[in-house]
């Protein structure tokens, strides 16, 4: 049977010592308020005893802070923000900060709920990646005095935001191929609305009407059948996935249907993931400097929480990208 948590109380109760004390030499203060040496180790011994676990929240909570930051993730399952959230979290580690991580699954009304638990917390900060539209968000955001940055998507213009550039990293992309392609496969796997994903379409499309490059935009989400999807698209000789979740898929579609890469079709794919490099051919990709989108995260956040009344800052990165042939 689970044992009854022990208190400040109980040690101070079983030494016969006042509960002032225990706290004192649990928080290394004994010599500070003169406690002898003898009462310091009995204290110590008994706290170590009984496995005692000094409650964090009341600690910080009469200091007036919690040390915990919030995170809030659209989809913790997708590689980019598993990631994310690692580096985020060793981040604050170094700066004696604790994570709370929380999934949206996209979904607006369980964002909102999220984020009403967190502030119930008393969190001391927020890193959002928030869903598409933030505008109930928003009223909510206006109305806590916490500081808040955005991370990969951006919600108020005015707040600070570390992520990229998805418009302009979208462009670059037919420029990677090795010879101007006739005709593109576009092809994503999100709802239409998410706005990292959207940005990129719209990005590819503008250097396609550009360049004068024909193009044919697949959203793979609700696909059954994608063989079959792949080959009603004629002239096709050159394919970009917008994420690394719809690029497995297309790549075992065209396998299926039997194109070859990069010998029928040339392949890119705007996210790198690890197995890019291991399957046969291996997939060129544009990576997404995760860690310094995470490390800056946390710098901005430490900014905001030691300057409060500084105007929002954006950092965007550019991403690199890597060449494995596929192209």
């Amino acid at each position: 049977m689970q044992q009854k948590k022990v208190s400040l109380s109980d040690i101070a109760k079983i030494l016969g010592v006042s509960k002032s004390t225990v706290s004192f030499v649990l928080n290394n203060k004994g010599d500070k308020y003169n406690i002898s040496k003898e009462t310091q180790k009995l204290i110590l011994d008994k706290a170590k005893e009984l496995n005692f676990v000094p409650n964090f929240f009341a600690k910080n909570l009469r200091q007036g802070k919690t040390k915990t930051i919030g995170l809030v993730v659209s989809d913790i399952s997708n590689p980019f923000y598993g990631e994310l959230s690692k580096i985020i979290q060793e981040e604050l580690n170094k700066h004696d900060y604790k994570l709370f991580i929380v999934n949206t699954n996209d979904s607006k009304d369980l964002e909102l709920h999220v984020f009403r638990d967190l502030l119930g917390r008393s969190i001391d900060a927020m890193i959002i990646s928030p869903c598409n539209v933030i505008d109930d968000l928003k009223e909510i955001l206006d109305s806590t005095p916490i500081p808040v940055v955005f991370v990969d998507r951006f919600g108020d213009n005015f707040a600070d935001f570390v992520g990229i550039n998805n418009k302009r990293e979208a462009e670059q992309l037919l420029s990677y191929f090795s010879t101007k392609p006739k005709k593109v496969g576009i092809f994503y796997q999100e709802v239409h609305e998410v706005s990292t994903v959207r940005l990129r379409i719209d990005g590819i499309i503008e250097a396609c009407n550009k360049g004068g490059v024909e193009y044919e935009l697949v959203n793979i989400s609700d696909c059954k059948d994608l063989q079959a999807r792949v080959k009603k698209i004629k002239k096709m000789d050159a394919v970009i996935s917008l994420n690394n979740r719809a690029a497995l898929p297309v790549i075992a579609a065209l396998n299926g249907i039997g194109l070859s890469i990069p010998e029928d079709v040339r392949f890119i794919c705007f996210d790198d993931a690890q197995a890019f490099q291991y399957i046969s051919p291996p997939i060129s990709a544009l990576r997404q400097p995760i860690f310094e989108i995470g490390k800056e995260t946390v710098n901005q956040m430490m900014r905001r929480l030691t300057e409060e009344h500084i105007p929002g800052k954006w950092v965007e990165f550019t991403c690199e990208f890597m060449e494995r042939g596929s192209h």
